[in-house]
């Protein structure tokens, strides 16, 4: 088929893309273009063909398609192929006739030789490109939703076909990490992906974690405030309803720790009775609203003192005993522990739970320690729960050394049973647990301390914490050590903590001076070194001991109580200086927090607002610092921020924060200094968005 030039332009003036072209350019065009026919069915190029040239439909219909997903139909007077004159890259889709077709084909020479003028193509060229962009992406997410919303349905109506849908994923799977190892592109986006996973469950922790403790702890204060009876059971329903939801959240936290490998076990002393009571206790009042009875039978052989992990065992009885209970509608449920060997160094134990409930098939017992799996649909829909509780302590169990398996008849019962083996202590009885008792806050109550601290973060929290605890507690505050020894000279004190690091005159200085008039008063440093070189200083000078930052009550008020008793035996170990930790996972945990502030909402905002205030104004001067190669300074830049890393539930990133002060506090450069300061500034700013969300929600 034949066009005469005048023709062809008088076609392309028709068009949207040349609208804004004078007719002898596109005279010029038209006799650089060639004409193509296609008839119906034939495929113009192909998915990853190199594309070179622009296509102009003059008469006709074409598809635009992957394999049988079309995208587009596109007619006479459109165009396609676009792309290739910004990018000669391989084509992203195929195109193909759908009717006989005659096409116009531009090279991408031809078009830049002779419409160099007119940039307004190529503008129109990458608007059309990101609306066709945005079209197929909106295509596609509307299909995957489609997918999902299938998939779901499908879950709920068939289970056996879940678990074909779960092999089918796992090949998909294992195809997918073929292809990623193939493209360094593909293997980046699933680095990135597993970041944000990994940002996703530490902000979903805290935002769903917090806000739950806020509800429960406002519930709990109501309930102290003589409710009506109405009012009482509304209350009740919300606790219990807090508490069971809470529950869920810690159980999917737990399975993620797990499965990414994280979940470890303490090693610690620990007594089997008081573990059986305290299951007991908790679960107790569940066992009598249902009129089933809960026993302990536990083995009198027992040692009295074993090593292991308490809590995490403590929660696996917790998890089997709870389940018996919930599926136990008369009889009893049985909590049994028996010694099968002992050697005088470890303890093999058994452990098992007896119910006379609803039992379980065969099949049911294949599936029942499966993640998010229940025995039945019906299970889920009449007793309720996530299916993750037996899935963690088989975990847990396995962590321990041992298996956990189940014995079962429909309408006979369960027995969940487990051995493992632990060490046995040399210790007769495990030590009181610490804690402060009111009989020493007492003890305390009017005493007089002079605090000398110039970061104000940690004298907030100093402050705030002494005058909740201590009754008429009275405190002086000092911001350097010049301060501290006037305002010493001119009061009466029965205590001083002592900064070490301050301005114009440190605490060693300071303590010095004060040593050389008064031999007496109790002087304890308030320090986060980690050096020991550093601790043993502040004793040197004639400070009666030291208290860690961040401190925990038990440490704080009790080195405060047994120095006025003129006690030194308690003293914390002084730590070995720190080695350098592994790449941080991004996690944040509040539990110091909580335990600080006693899950006190707005105390904790506060402490976490003066974080982020304190971060601004550090983290420029630490960069700062670092460039102009001031070591001690970025020292104690370092120094300064450490603490509070610790306090706000970042472990992690104190230890990096000390493990750059002691390479530094030589005067020595490590080798690895600006890699550490980095990760230390990537952690404080991944920080910062994860609080100011908190913040904006809690």
């Amino acid at each position: 088929m034949k066009i005469s030039p005048e023709s062809l332009a008088e076609l392309f003036q028709q068009i949207d893309l040349f609208g804004s072209i004078p007719f002898p350019v596109l005279r010029e065009l038209a006799v650089h273009s060639k004409i193509r026919q296609a008839p119906a069915g034939e495929t113009i190029f192909h998915k990853n063909d190199i594309g070179d040239a622009l296509f102009v439909i003059l008469e006709g219909e074409v598809k635009v398609h992957d394999a049988d997903f079309v995208v587009a139909h596109q007619a006479a007077g459109s165009f396609f192929g676009e792309l290739a004159l910004i990018d000669e890259g391989p084509r992203s889709m195929s195109i193909s006739a759908t009717s006989d077709a005659v096409l116009a084909v531009i090279g991408r020479a031809e078009v830049y030789g002779v419409l160099k003028d007119y940039p307004a193509v190529m503008q129109m060229v990458v608007g059309m490109l990101t609306r066709r962009l945005r079209m197929q992406t909106d295509k596609l997410v509307d299909q995957l939703r489609q997918r999902e919303e299938e998939l779901t349905r499908l879950v709920e109506e068939r289970t056996s076909e879940v678990m074909r849908q779960k092999e089918e994923a796992e090949r998909q799977r294992a195809q997918a990490e073929l292809e990623k190892k193939e493209a360094q592109f593909q293997r980046q986006r699933a680095e990135q992906s597993e970041r944000f996973k990994q940002q996703f469950l530490a902000n979903m922790s805290h935002e769903l974690r917090t806000p739950m403790n806020a509800v429960m702890g406002m519930t709990h204060i109501l309930l102290q405030k003589q409710p009506r009876e109405d009012q009482l059971r509304y209350l009740d329903s919300v606790m219990r309803s807090s508490k069971n939801l809470l529950v869920i959240l810690n159980e999917i936290l737990d399975i993620s720790k797990i499965e990414a490998g994280k979940m470890e076990l303490e090693n610690t002393d620990l007594h089997i009775e008081s573990i059986l009571e305290q299951v007991v206790a908790t679960l107790g009042y569940r066992a009598e609203e249902k009129k089933v009875a809960l026993l302990v039978d536990c083995d009198s052989a027992m040692p009295p003192v074993l090593t292991g992990d308490p809590v995490r065992l403590q929660q696996i009885l917790l998890n089997l005993t709870g389940n018996a209970i919930k599926f136990t509608e008369r009889g009893e449920v049985v909590i049994r522990v028996n010694v099968l060997k002992n050697n005088g160094l470890n303890c093999q134990l058994r452990f098992s739970v007896h119910d006379t409930g609803i039992g379980m098939t065969p099949e049911q017992v294949a599936v029942v320690f499966e993640s998010f799996r229940q025995a039945s649909s019906d299970t889920t829909r009449k007793y309720g729960g996530t299916g993750l509780g037996l899935s963690i302590s088989k975990h847990l169990v396995g962590l321990f050394g041992g298996n956990l398996s189940v014995d079962s008849e429909p309408g006979k019962g369960s027995v969940f049973h487990f051995d493992i083996t632990l060490g046995i202590s040399a210790n007769k009885n495990i030590a009181a647990q610490e804690v402060v008792s009111q009989a020493m806050l007492d003890a305390l109550a009017g005493i007089r301390i002079l605090i000398a601290e110039d970061n104000r973060y940690n004298l907030i929290v100093a402050t705030e914490t002494l005058e909740l605890k201590i009754p008429d507690v009275r405190i002086t505050a000092a911001a350097n050590g010049v301060e501290t020894i006037e305002k010493y000279r001119a009061g009466q004190f029965d205590l001083i903590l002592m900064d070490v690091h301050m301005p114009v005159m440190d605490g060693l200085e300071a303590t010095h001076r004060i040593r050389e008039t008064d031999k007496n008063i109790p002087i304890l440093a308030l320090t986060a070194s980690v050096i020991k070189s550093e601790v043993q200083s502040c004793l040197d000078c004639g400070m009666s001991g030291w208290i860690p930052k961040p401190f925990r009550d038990v440490e704080f008020f009790g080195a405060i109580y047994n120095a006025l008793q003129g006690n030194k035996n308690a003293l914390p170990e002084i730590p070995d200086a720190p080695s350098a930790p592994a790449e941080s996972s991004g996690d944040i945990d509040l539990k110091f927090l909580e335990e600080l502030t006693g899950g006190n909402p707005a105390r904790m905002r506060k402490y976490i607002g003066l974080y982020l205030e304190s971060a601004a104004g550090l983290l420029p001067q630490i960069e700062t610092t670092l460039a102009a190669g001031d070591y001690e300074r970025l020292r104690r830049l370092v120094h300064t921020i450490k603490p509070q890393f610790r306090m706000v539930g970042m472990p992690h990133t104190g230890d990096l924060a000390a493990y750059i002060e002691s390479g530094l506090a030589d005067g020595q450069i490590p080798p690895d200094l600006h890699e550490s300061v980095g990760r230390l500034l990537e952690d404080t700013r991944r920080s910062v968005v994860v609080f100011e969300t908190y913040l904006q929600t809690a």
